[in-house]
């Protein structure tokens, strides 16, 4: 579970409350187009997100928070682990949906009928209280994304020989990478370069994600996600370092309009020069390389958005298209993250 920044994020939801969402999420379709290689031999990289949520299992109000990371319903009628593995296993989460901590979400580990309760992987909240509504969804997971089969586009093979996707793993600042594997001692299946034997089927891919998937083919293909749109603002923990995140809306959002950068550092990305500020940086396939962006705040060719290409020209107009992901690089902030609240995109669904 990617873990908040508690202490900093009272401030950057002080400001307002989000009603709750009570009416069924729009739904629909996302299509990620996967790059080929065009037979060049070299792999072709995509840096996608899932950009669609599972449906709600469950939607309901707080009717006390016991402890800092229990949640009690009084109406639940759910079963004991309904929510997560018999052992612990996490499949599901939470998220708040008003009030303090709207957008906020939290891994299940503990589903519990007689007292009507959950048991989060980490604290809720702070301010967090009785009357909050909230949501549970179930977890994508490599299996549900690309298929238990690997029958949604990718091929393939061995390590050396199948398509790969990359998952970036904040804490290590590296890659963990999954492939399907067709033959061999330790089977078939979803496997991790980690393992060629273990199943990797059930591996979560958390909605903020992103990832990317290295091509080995000379053809381009594509993979259909269907699902729920996300509603709502979103909290998207962003610790010091690189960061792999996607856009978790249905539709592209800019710079600008991105809320990351909120002129604090500690609830948004670092402004400064092209050296201090931290950094936003998106692949151009084109260029087979980053485009870098950051927030200037002074000196010659004015503030705003900028990139790496011109300290003048203005850069907030710059897309995070659906299905997306871009690199957060967080080196300013005093060494510590920042949870970045992402307003829902569109901004109405009317």
């Amino acid at each position: 579970m990617k873990k908040l920044h508690i202490s900093l994020l009272a401030l950057s939801l002080a400001a307002g409350a989000l009603q709750a969402q009570v009416s069924t999420d729009p739904v629909g379709f996302t299509t990620i187009s996967v790059a080929g290689n065009g037979g060049s031999g070299q792999p072709a990289y995509t840096f996608a997100t899932l950009g669609m949520y599972n449906a709600v299992a469950y939607q309901s109000t707080t009717s006390s928070v016991g402890g800092s990371s229990t949640l009690v319903d009084a109406s639940a009628t759910w079963a004991d682990n309904a929510y997560n593995g018999a052992s612990g296993q996490i499949t599901h989460y939470v998220e708040i949906t008003s009030g303090t901590g709207a957008g906020t979400t939290y891994d299940i580990i503990g589903t519990t009928a007689a007292t009507q309760s959950l048991t989060l992987s980490q604290p809720l909240l702070a301010g967090i209280s009785a009357g909050a509504t909230y949501r549970i969804r179930p977890h994508w997971t490599i299996a549900g994304v690309f298929g238990a089969t690997n029958q949604n586009g990718l091929t393939g093979g061995t390590s050396t020989t199948a398509d790969q996707v990359l998952v970036w793993n904040s804490s290590t600042q590296g890659y963990t990478t999954y492939y399907y594997k067709t033959a061999g001692l330790g089977g078939t299946g979803w496997r991790s370069f980690n393992s060629t034997s273990t199943d990797a089927s059930g591996t979560v891919l958390y909605p903020d994600d992103g990832f990317i998937i290295v091509r080995n083919q000379s053809n381009a293909t594509s993979i259909t996600i269907t699902g729920s749109v996300k509603t709502g603002q979103s909290v998207i923990p962003v610790p010091s370092g690189y960061t792999l995140l996607g856009n978790v809306y249905a539709t592209s959002m800019t710079l600008a309009s991105s809320g990351l950068y909120t002129g604090n550092s500690s609830t948004g990305v670092a402004g400064g020069t092209s050296t201090t500020a931290d950094q936003i940086l998106i692949w151009n396939p084109g260029a087979s390389g980053y485009d870098t962006y950051y927030y200037k705040t002074s000196g010659l060719g004015g503030t705003g958005w900028r990139s790496f290409s011109s300290a003048s020209a203005d850069a907030s107009s710059t897309p995070i298209p659906a299905g997306a992901a871009i690199f957060v690089n967080r080196i300013g902030g005093s060494g510590t993250g920042f949870n970045w609240v992402a307003p829902q995109h569109p901004a109405s669904f009317n």
